[in-house]
């Protein structure tokens, strides 16, 4: 039984390894960051050698604007006004949200080498592996982490592969696909990236609450200022995620409002003109609703964490003990003063509000160009 758990531990941590590889060739950081089982967190210094990924992915969306105007009259003549403002609408934002993603992860290097130097130092101090995490938690975390990534994976792939198999080369939507391949590949794997930030502080939140509900049954008084000391260092982790994610995650949304706001006119545009491929179009809207489902599931589950914290730090009585009961309004201040929350700069908050008035805007935005063609 121990040999197959230490497999399993031996697995995950090697699978993640290989996913915080792409990400790096994806451009999303520049210093060497590696997690060993044993060791833990292994964090090198920015790499000018590694950010050869980042200037290839910004050459990579210029040469693909420079092909798009090359092959303007394939991609979009021929079309209604309207048809070709939706098309034109969601190619650009695709390829801005590359230019604001690189600038995000070059420009704040330092804030994201923070994070996981912060979670190496709690981890050195409590005996863990990352942050609060120890080593079985985090193999069970990383397991559905993985799975999720699957989900994702294998809903693009079925989606892209059925677009591909369907669309007759040469056409007008085989060109458009060939053109939004990447900066749509782009944008679902910085959703993917924020994820993996958002499950690893929902479980470091997770272990701080296990804790303060420990306290609750020894009350031990250095125990609850060691604990606010705790949470102070894993907001300070989520101002780090929220300010790496700020502006690529806010385009990364917009992005994903455009591609579905772009599938949902279409269909109607289809239907209404009687064309064939509807099912086809209503296929393409699939992949960017399951991955905003799983970011939202998962900073639903950031809430809640959160929420468990505060309400254990208010259930905990220390009877006639002043010393603790005024340590406990200290906690309670700093929870209040200070939430972990998720944001993009606060330009908006992850959380279920988000999906409310994403579908607003969607509507209104599908509606107005259907006006627009009538």
């Amino acid at each position: 039984m121990a040999s197959v758990r230490k497999l399993f531990i031996l697995v995950t941590f090697g699978a993640f390894s290989w996913l915080l590889l792409l990400f790096q060739l994806f451009g999303f950081f520049n210093f060497p960051l590696k997690l060993h089982h044993v060791d833990g967190l292994a964090i090198g210094e920015q790499r000018w050698s590694s950010s050869v990924w980042s200037i290839l992915h910004l050459a990579s969306a210029v040469i693909s604007g420079v092909l798009a105007k090359r092959h303007y009259n394939y991609l979009f003549g021929g079309l209604m006004l309207t048809d070709a403002m939706n098309n034109y609408f969601k190619y650009v934002i695709g390829l801005l949200t590359i230019f604001v993603t690189v600038a995000d992860s070059w420009f704040e290097v330092e804030t994201h080498r923070s994070i996981w130097m912060r979670y190496r130092a709690l981890a050195t101090r409590n005996g863990t592996i990352l942050g609060l995490i120890g080593r079985d938690e985090l193999a069970r975390v990383l397991l559905r982490y993985f799975f999720a990534i699957l989900t994702i994976v294998a809903v693009c792939a079925m989606v892209e592969f059925t677009i591909y198999n369907q669309l007759t080369p040469g056409t007008q939507w085989h060109w458009f696909w060939l053109h939004n391949f990447y900066p749509y590949t782009f944008s679902h794997v910085r959703h993917v990236f924020h994820l993996l930030h958002i499950s690893l502080m929902v479980s470091n939140l997770r272990q701080l609450q296990r804790k303060l509900v420990a306290l609750h049954q020894t009350g031990e008084r250095e125990r609850l200022e060691e604990y606010r000391a705790l949470y102070g260092e894993l907001w300070q982790i989520n101002e780090g995620i929220n300010e790496l994610f700020g502006f690529s995650q806010a385009c990364n949304i917009a992005s994903s409002f455009a591609q579905m706001a772009f599938d949902l006119y279409w269909v109607y545009a289809m239907w209404q003109k009687q064309q064939r491929g509807v099912e086809l179009q209503i296929f393409c809207f699939v992949p960017t609703p399951v991955i905003i489902g799983f970011l939202m599931h998962a900073a639903k589950k950031h809430q809640l964490e959160m929420d468990a914290v505060q309400g254990t730090v208010l259930d905990i009585n220390f009877g006639q003990d002043a010393e603790m009961v005024k340590l406990r309004f200290y906690f309670l201040h700093q929870l209040l003063r200070n939430r972990i929350k998720l944001t993009a700069k606060d330009i908006f908050d992850y959380d279920y509000t988000l999906i409310r008035t994403l579908v607003i805007v969607i509507l209104t935005y599908v509606i107005i160009f259907i006006e627009i063609a009538d």
